[in-house]
């Protein structure tokens, strides 16, 4: 390990202590750090607005003016304030969350935003809330380079002319339809959100059948704080949490380790802590399998439109975003949509240990989304034998990081080797007591996971 290594470790121990803080908060069931609160770098509004500026760059009044007079015509057909139904989609791990995304993209009765460009609209509002609606809407794109390459992919298409010019002309129609509307409307969080989302996709040339769609919200992330506020906004909120096989999910995570020193600890903390709905939504929320995407697509789209609201079409067996197809790769496989293949179970990096520890922690997960599971491990005193036999034994994951850390020793200093160390320590002693704490909770009282939404039974 090089003196860059060295150095890079000596500047993260705000990190290393934030890791800590988040694990004693899971440890004893407090919600985890929200993304509200956890953002560590927030750009300057200025220096957004003067890259807003520059990449907008109206050019021609009249061409801009064609346009924001084509959009004024189609934002006129929304009804905003009939705007309440919306569902979030959130992910238990490596499960499909923008896999089923891709799939409710392009319905005419819903509008949604591109990939990952949704998250952050919640932590943006809160901490540019001075900022006027407008140099909101025009700033937001540049919150965060991946937030503007989400937006900017949106538009790059072969067979279309529309460019970022069109989002700035939905924006300009956007307070032309509304500007005479009260502060009290046109400074809201609620507004924000949907104005994003309208302005989006009328820039696209998308026009919904309806006057209020379905709002799709790519929260992905496991996050109570943002759901209340997601639920604050929309009276008809929901929640759809994609959930795949523990035993894939530690291994496809596992598949793509670069030597976290935390890795392990942040995924049991996860694994043991997503699998559940956001507080007080339970009727709200329901569960899709990623197998199902991948093996019986059609008839887990049907059920997921039918709890919506929305009448099948053909669109919702197409993953695309935007229109352009989400394509996904593995090794030297380039796939879009379903494949088979991604729905066998995948325990190629997962040791022996590892998955008795996972069906011993984990069961109740197992059982309530149809998982194979050994029999034996429906008796307690298994459980607890099991996990008392291989809590000790270091998981394939933390071999992996000690290994690393032991062959950059003798080129490290020693702050280096004592931080790593130190590590180490810290993600294994919480991912002892992460494992052991949850299995108690669940021997002690049953826990309420997510429960798998209505589909055929061939589909389970």
């Amino acid at each position: 390990m090089t003196m860059m290594a060295s150095k890079r470790w000596s500047m993260s121990q705000s990190e290393f202590v934030d890791s800590l803080r988040r694990f004693y908060k899971r440890l004893v069931r407090k919600s985890h750090s929200s993304t509200l609160s956890t953002r560590p770098e927030w750009p300057n509004d200025e220096l957004m607005l003067q890259n807003a500026r520059a990449y907008f760059s109206p050019g021609e009044a009249a061409q801009l003016s064609a346009l924001v007079a084509d959009m004024t015509e189609a934002i006129s057909r929304f009804d905003v304030a009939a705007m309440q139904r919306a569902v979030a989609i959130c992910t238990y791990g490596r499960s499909g969350s923008m896999l089923l995304a891709s799939y409710l993209d392009g319905h005419d009765e819903l509008i949604a935003l591109p990939a990952l460009f949704s998250q952050a609209i919640y932590p943006f509002f809160e901490r540019y809330q001075a900022l006027p609606l407008r140099d909101k809407l025009l700033a937001y794109p540049f919150f965060s380079i991946a937030n503007f390459g989400d937006f900017e992919r949106s538009f790059s298409r072969d067979d279309t002319r529309i460019c970022g010019i069109h989002y700035y002309a939905a924006v300009d129609a956007l307070l032309r339809v509304y500007g005479d509307r009260p502060s009290s409307f046109l400074e809201s969080r609620r507004t924000f959100f949907i104005f994003v989302h309208v302005a989006h996709s009328v820039a696209l040339g998308r026009r919904p059948a309806i006057a209020a769609p379905l709002i799709v919200y790519g929260q992905h992330i496991w996050d109570d704080e943002l759901a209340q506020r997601f639920v604050e906004d929309f009276q008809q909120a929901r929640f759809i949490h994609t959930v795949r096989d523990p035993i894939s999910n530690w291994s496809r995570h596992l598949a793509r380790y670069t030597g976290n020193f935390f890795a392990a600890a942040l995924l049991v903390s996860h694994l043991t802590y997503a699998d559940v709905p956001h507080t007080g939504m339970e009727p709200r929320t329901r569960a899709i399998r990623f197998e199902d995407l991948h093996l019986h697509l059609e008839a887990t789209m049907r059920s997921v439109a039918g709890w919506l609201g929305l009448p099948f079409q053909p669109s919702l067996l197409e993953s695309s975003f935007n229109g352009i197809p989400f394509v996904a790769t593995r090794g030297t496989t380039v796939w879009s949509g379903a494949r088979p293949e991604q729905a066998v179970r995948d325990s190629t990096n997962v040791s022996f240990t590892d998955r008795g520890l996972l069906y011993a922690v984990l069961r109740e997960d197992f059982v309530a989304w149809k998982y194979p599971c050994p029999k034996a491990f429906a008796h307690a005193s298994v459980r607890v034998l099991i996990c008392m036999l291989f809590v000790l034994i270091p998981m394939r994951i933390e071999i992996i990081t000690a290994k690393l850390l032991f062959n950059s020793l003798p080129t490290a200093s020693l702050g280096y080797a004592v931080g790593g160390f130190a590590r180490l320590l810290a993600s294994r002693a919480a991912i002892i007591l992460l494992l052991v704490a949850e299995l108690g909770r669940r021997l002690a009282s049953r826990k309420p996971v997510l429960t798998l939404g209505a589909a055929p039974p061939h589909c389970l």
